[in-house]
């Protein structure tokens, strides 16, 4: 189950919050090669500081499997990958991109929880 669990100071009504994890959802569907059911989004908003200032800041981390046809070009996926969220996050948070810290994490195939229909 590909997994995007994200952190910010920002406050965000519920619509916003809504718009912003379902197109993190979805583009992780669409790069993943999964079902949308099958994807997990959380957002939580929490008191945070960086660099002693609590202007905007964005951690996420995002647990994977990487689809098979890149298993030959895995520094491709992940600049693809990231540079995808990267977007949505700004898009939908205006945050700083060098307040913004993003963690992947690959699951291997074998260990990953396998979503059934």
């Amino acid at each position: 189950m590909p997994i995007a669990q994200m952190k910010t100071n920002l406050k965000m009504n519920d619509v916003s919050k809504k718009e912003f994890l379902d197109d993190i959802a979805g583009e992780m569907a669409k790069l993943l090669k999964k079902p949308i059911p099958a994807v997990m989004v959380m957002l939580d908003n929490c008191f945070m500081d960086m660099n002693r200032s609590e202007d905007t800041v964005f951690f996420s981390e995002f647990r994977y499997v990487m689809p098979q046809e890149f298993d030959g070009d895995k520094s491709g996926f992940m600049k693809q990958f990231a540079d995808t969220m990267l977007a949505i996050i700004q898009k939908h948070t205006k945050v700083d991109p060098y307040r913004i810290y993003m963690q992947f994490t690959e699951m291997d195939r074998q260990s990953a929880w396998h979503y059934t229909e």
